[in-house]
């Protein structure tokens, strides 16, 4: 590589890679590249700066005094060239600009039509996706999304700007055939009725065992399925109990049909979405998001959370601020 003191954008991406990564061989994989264009590209960079930037055998890599001053500049410029490119392009399109929004169904099976509606002013184009939250997050980082609501704050990528949007409080559900039996309580579900539970593979399957663990009972499901309807279904049909989220209940209220939903631990448990975006790319537009997407979930879905069980409106809300969890 020749000895060209001009620096380029596509290097100091590379870099801010590696200075998040362990391996150069997890940035490139983290790039899209083979670890050989990063080690090449970091050998350009010491050349360029006349001093060396990265300790790398050590493991996990270090970066020397002066590649911490690289990271922070480029940092600073590739946010820059990013705000850049957003405003030129909001400019070609008369201050509209197309917006890629990806979000967890639980969220968009009840709220996706109307957001998008809401948002369409504000956008040249509109494209929604949904899934799973680990292709969902990926795709963030990737930027093939621009917005991501999600259950996961993503707190291991610092560099993201987080909006909270709302509290989403786990729930008991049991067959009314069993609920009326005296003394019934979670440790007595767990040992004595079939659990019905979301694929371990899922957000709400970890977090459904990440609360057993807290709450200390043993979860033994019986069936592990990657569908609210399909799970619903199950409970109405007397299979077993199950734990799910107010969101995922709210659509299908028909399937409440001989099913109580009861509190979980006092309304303790709950998942909390959050919208994530790039900083500095947007504008506004991502907070303008999370605050349309607060009042759909105060002044459309808590009331219907109510109709399904009036203690719901105490533990169901929008946030502006995330609590300490």
């Amino acid at each position: 590589m020749k000895n060209n003191k001009n620096i380029e954008i596509g290097a100091l991406k590379i870099f801010a890679a590696v200075s998040t990564s362990e391996t150069l061989t997890q940035a490139g994989e983290q790039l899209g590249i083979t670890q050989s264009a990063v080690s090449q590209t970091i050998k350009q960079l010491e050349i360029q700066t006349d001093t060396q930037l990265v300790i790398t055998r050590s493991r996990p890599i270090k970066l020397t005094p002066s590649g911490q001053v690289l990271k922070d500049y480029a940092r600073q410029v590739i946010e820059d060239t990013q705000r850049m490119l957003s405003d030129v392009r909001m400019a070609s399109k008369g201050g509209l600009i197309p917006l890629n929004i990806g979000m967890v169904d639980s969220f968009c099976d009840v709220a996706g039509v109307q957001l998008m509606e809401q948002l369409k002013p504000f956008t040249s184009k509109l494209a929604l996706r949904t899934g799973l939250v680990s292709p969902l997050t990926q795709a963030l980082l990737n930027r093939d999304l621009d917005l991501l609501i999600t259950g996961d704050s993503l707190d291991e990528h610092p560099q993201l700007q987080r909006f909270p949007v709302l509290r989403d409080p786990f729930v008991v559900l049991i067959p009314k055939k069993y609920s009326q039996r005296s003394g019934l309580d979670i440790q007595w579900l767990s040992e004595n009725l079939p659990f019905i539970q979301y694929n371990r593979q899922s957000r709400l399957g970890a977090l459904t065992d990440l609360i057993a663990r807290r709450m200390n009972i043993k979860l033994i499901a019986n069936y592990e399925l990657d569908s609210t309807q399909t799970l619903l279904r199950f409970v109405q049909s007397g299979h077993g109990w199950a734990i799910v989220t107010g969101l995922c209940i709210v659509r299908y209220p028909e399937l409440l049909n001989e099913v109580d939903v009861v509190p979980l631990a006092s309304g303790n448990h709950a998942r909390y979405l959050t919208l994530l975006s790039r900083p500095d790319e947007l504008g506004k537009l991502p907070q303008l998001t999370a605050e349309i997407c607060r009042s759909l979930y105060s002044n459309e879905i808590v009331p219907q959370l109510e109709k399904i069980a009036p203690w719901l409106k105490q533990q169901a809300y929008a946030l502006e601020k995330m609590p300490a969890i």
